[in-house]
């Protein structure tokens, strides 16, 4: 109908009226088709000629027209229904660290990870959707790669999306466990997710995504009533040996207005490689944080031999007028000691055996004005230990507060202090240690960062 009217239209009230004009023009002086037109240019011939056939072809041009006109609607409207987003963070802040192996730190760093990223969904009819994301991750004070130098290292998945049947997603990405509660945590939410610094004991339970899940499918239910279910599965990629380096997720969510919960179970082979590694089927060290050791932080890295990890997690907040009261539990063991040669650890030599850490947090944010939060967290873990290696407590606190200048644009101020004590998992008098840090040379730590954030 759109092609018919517009060809109509464009055809008679235009494009035949100027030509009717010239071939009118040129019948008066005795040039039509058939006659002898030897004294004319090749080109007012060549014109002529074109204006004579579209003249007595016009029906089958108006079909033709309508067809195109037709062709290129309906492919509008198609393009209409996809889309690709370009997103992304720009961070920068200037960080202070009062003890790394006993000398200060000052340095440019970023409070929250810096990143760019692409992301897409094309529309396939009957309510499903094919969807993409391809997101990297940057040092915005030397441009390098972050997440061990990979270039999409914070996501890189494809999958179908359904409002009916849930959502499949294939590649690397954040765990189901981080879905459901992270949002519990001050270190993965106003505590300076990127840097790392706030979160429980070296991030010992992956709350912050310190590791992400790669060769994973991820499905992820519709929301009913509230309740969202989420389920991975990572294979390990190893010839031979299925179940190598594979990781096993499943995690449960419920938000009803000022109220949200969650809880999770997440059990890896092999960590030292699978998850502590950037690459899931690896089996030297890749990590950049460590160099050549995947489990850098004193806190837990003595457990680099383990054959398996498991991970219980559960939270919940509640939003109390511009207040909003979180907190979180979980339940991390290292076990089957001894069973993984982990190439480049600290070596710390255990004859099987499972090292337990129970870590809780209660963390508080309270919105001044809509333009000014501030916030506050304590945590506390503990290391059973493991083989008749003595156990170790860790005790942090988190202050912060977040100046908004626009909707995408805000300064913040965020410090942390942390205690240890006891003798940690290389067997060794405990120290401080902040995940993405270098360990202390004493008992306590102390840092602070203040910076900018710009979304885009």
């Amino acid at each position: 109908m759109i092609g018919s009217v517009l060809c109509e239209t464009i055809w008679d009230a235009n494009y035949f009226g100027y030509m009717n004009f010239w071939h009118v023009a040129l019948e008066s002086n005795g040039i039509t088709k058939q006659s002898n037109n030897s004294g004319l240019s090749d080109l007012v011939k060549q014109g002529y000629l074109l204006f004579y056939t579209l003249k007595h072809n016009k029906m089958k041009i108006q079909k033709t027209t309508a067809a195109i006109l037709a062709l290129g609607a309906f492919a509008g409207a198609a393009h209409a229904q996809s889309s690709v987003t370009l997103y992304g963070l720009a961070d920068a802040g200037f960080l202070f660290n009062n003890n790394v192996k006993g000398s200060k730190l000052y340095g440019l760093s970023s409070a929250n990870s810096s990143r760019w990223g692409l992301t897409g969904a094309e529309d396939l009819g009957g309510g499903l959707k094919a969807i993409f994301t391809l997101e990297n991750g940057y040092t915005i004070g030397t441009g390098a790669l972050s997440q061990g130098g990979l270039e999409f290292g914070r996501k890189a998945f494809v999958g179908l999306s359904s409002a009916t049947y849930g959502t499949v997603l294939l590649g690397r990405q954040y765990s189901a466990s981080n879905d459901a509660t992270s949002s519990f945590a001050s270190g993965a939410d106003w505590a300076a997710s990127g840097l790392g610094y706030g979160t429980r004991a070296g991030d010992v339970d992956n709350v912050d995504t310190s590791n992400r899940i790669q060769n994973a499918i991820k499905y992820t239910s519709p929301n009913y009533h509230g309740v969202t279910v989420g389920i991975l599965y990572s294979l390990g990629g190893q010839a031979g040996q299925f179940s190598r380096n594979a990781v096993t997720d499943a995690a449960v969510s419920y938000a009803n207005g000022p109220i949200k919960l969650g809880a999770s179970y997440n059990f890896t082979k092999d960590p030292y490689y699978s998850t502590f590694g950037n690459q899931g089927n690896s089996s030297t060290p890749t990590s950049a944080a460590g160099g050549t050791n995947n489990m850098p932080s004193r806190i837990y890295g003595g457990y680099a031999s383990a054959g398996s990890q498991q991970i219980i997690t559960a939270g919940g907040s509640y939003v109390l007028g511009s207040a909003t009261i979180a907190v979180l539990y979980s339940n991390t063991q290292f076990q089957n000691l001894g069973q993984v040669n982990a190439i480049g650890s600290f070596g710390t030599k255990y004859n099987g055996g499972t090292a337990t850490f129970n870590s809780g947090e209660l963390n508080v944010k309270y919105a001044l004005t809509p333009a000014l939060t501030v916030a506050g967290a304590y945590i506390y873990t503990h290391n059973s230990g493991a083989d008749g290696v003595g156990s170790a407590k860790y005790n942090q606190f988190n202050l912060g507060t977040i100046y908004s200048l626009s909707k995408r644009t805000s300064l913040y101020a965020t410090g942390f202090f942390e205690t240890a004590s006891g003798v940690d998992s290389t067997g060794k008098q405990a120290v401080a240690d902040f995940s993405g840090s270098t360990f202390s040379s004493n008992n306590h730590q102390l840092a602070a960062i203040v910076g900018i954030t710009h979304k885009f």
